[in-house]
């Protein structure tokens, strides 16, 4: 499908590069107070990732995971201000592959009509 894929969120950035102050200091328009490393995070992957021009982001998290609840509001915003897309991906013990490809394959669809509309 031609598609790029680019991960932040991994362990080496974590483990190795992770920089609350800097991270915070990058999306400051939207992180006012310490929300933690993995929204931190999230939330300037998204950021930047727009910032860049991407098509879209795809925001994936295991089901009721509350520090990844708790920014998408922000992520939302981001949304807003930056017309990049953001599909949301819950996964637990019961999710489908199925169910993950169709959604997949329906962001892909809305990104491709977007740019064709974009022409």
């Amino acid at each position: 499908m031609d598609v790029e894929l680019h991960r932040m969120i991994n362990m080496t950035n974590r483990n190795l590069r992770y920089n609350e102050k800097n991270l915070r200091a990058s999306a400051s328009d939207y992180i006012t107070y310490d929300m933690g490393p993995t929204s931190s995070m999230t939330i300037a992957a998204t950021l930047k990732y727009a910032q860049e021009g991407f098509d879209g982001v795809i925001h994936m998290k295991s089901s009721g995971c509350t520090p990844e609840i708790d920014c998408m509001p922000v992520l939302q915003h981001i949304n807003r201000d930056m017309h990049t897309p953001v599909l949301y991906l819950s996964f637990d013990s019961q999710t489908s592959d199925t169910g993950l490809d169709t959604r997949l394959e329906a962001f892909y669809d809305m990104l491709a009509m977007k740019k064709e509309k974009q022409r």
